[in-house]
């Protein structure tokens, strides 16, 4: 059967403004026109939020990307890695039965995932793969965590101002440390 190609999505999503989602913007965009899209056909939804904060009703990339969807013209969303989806497995289930319901492909492109098949059905493969890369996304959150937090409680305990209201009677000095004011 031959699909009539409409319109794609690029969902790009870094999470600090030092970051640049550029690469990633270029790479999809090269998957996209691979796949058949033309350059009026490919729209891009770029965001630098926190893909572990925000809950899904606060990230405005996949807001965009929904009000894009219920327009009724585009049919395919593509992603660099599942993690810039969301790292956490609530978020993304969510989002792959919302995608799933409306026959909406999803293409991933590190690893290389395709989630529907031809009718429009999901790929029971594509869906074990996406589960795994659901799960490891949200390891690799916690682990993050973990780390951040290990490394402010070692800042903390050196005497470090690792950020918050400064104690009655402290200031920090200029290297980022505790120290008594004496005014």
């Amino acid at each position: 059967i031959y699909k009539v190609y409409m319109k794609c999505i690029l969902l790009v999503r870094v999470s600090t403004e030092q970051q640049s989602y550029d690469a990633q913007m270029k790479e999809l965009h090269e998957v996209a026109l691979r796949a058949g899209y033309s350059e009026k056909d490919i729209t891009p939804v770029a965001e630098k939020e926190s893909g572990i904060k925000l809950s899904e009703e606060e990230r405005a990339g996949l807001n965009k990307m929904k009000e894009l969807i219920e327009t009724g013209v585009y049919d395919c969303v593509f992603a660099w890695e599942i993690s810039r989806i969301a790292r956490r497995k609530k978020i993304l289930f969510s989002i792959l039965e919302y995608l799933v319901e409306r026959k909406i492909q999803l293409v991933i492109k590190e690893p290389y995932l395709h989630l529907l098949k031809s009718d429009g059905t999901i790929d029971e493969g594509a869906e074990t793969i996406f589960t795994l890369y659901a799960q490891l996304a949200e390891t690799e959150m916690r682990n993050k965590m973990s780390r951040f937090k290990r490394a402010k409680d070692e800042g903390y305990a050196k005497g470090r101002f690792e950020g918050g209201r400064v104690t009655l009677g402290y200031k920090v000095n200029e290297d980022g440390f505790w120290e008594i004011d004496e005014e």
